[in-house]
């Protein structure tokens, strides 16, 4: 059975899935995994939630929140059944993962939520805040990372059950791994370099426009 595959309970509606993160910018990476989770998971839908202030990210400097959320808007225009999802930046203040997922159950009730997460960050988990409410709230389905293979040897000793562990290991998307990162997309921008197929044409056309990731 594919590792990715999720049963779920008969009669149930599809579920949400949500993929978090910076996106600063939205890439190719981005668009392939949701694509490959709208493929392999119970789901109907998928939310892209560009973070609010990120609590792991509050010494780096991030690009606004308005330009983030406008160029995921134009990265994910082409796949109908992604939404991108504003909330985490309204909401103001630190953006919490948990906090969200408290509002998407709150929201949809009766849907089982998924929530991605690179198979780099997988190990960083029990880092993050509520770390176990967060288990409780959805299905964590890991998506591969170029030199980060998803293996047990890497949650041993981590504040976490072995139910929770095991969980975890349960649910990987199948797509091949790859080491597109936004870090190494926005050293290319401000070297002046425009020939990145990794973003959308749309998104280089906003970049350009409104003078993002300039030397």
């Amino acid at each position: 059975m594919d590792r990715a595959a999720v049963d779920p309970a008969p009669g149930a509606p599809p579920g949400l899935a949500v993929l978090g993160g910076t996106f600063d910018p939205p890439h190719s990476s981005h668009a392939r995994l949701a694509a490959a989770a709208l493929a392999q998971l119970p789901i109907d839908r998928l939310l892209v939630i560009p973070a609010g202030d990120h609590p792991h990210k509050q010494d780096r400097g991030v690009t606004p929140a308005a330009d983030r959320l406008a160029m995921c808007e134009r990265a994910f225009a082409d796949q109908p059944r992604v939404r991108v999802d504003a909330r985490e930046i309204r909401r103001g203040g630190l953006s919490f993962t948990v906090d969200t997922l408290e509002e998407l159950r709150r929201e949809h009730p009766d849907r089982a939520i998924y929530f991605l997460i690179g198979s780099d960050n997988l190990p960083l988990l029990p880092t993050w805040y509520r770390h176990h409410r967060l288990l409780e709230l959805a299905t964590i389905v890991t998506y591969p990372r170029a030199g980060h293979p998803v293996a047990a040897a890497d949650l041993d000793g981590l504040d976490l059950s072995d139910d929770e562990k095991e969980h975890l290991l349960e649910h990987v998307l199948q797509l091949p791994a790859d080491d597109v990162n936004s870090t190494a997309l926005r050293r290319r921008l401000r070297a002046g370099d425009r020939s990145l197929a990794e973003i959308h044409p749309d998104v280089l056309t906003y970049i350009d426009h409104h003078g993002l990731y300039r030397p």
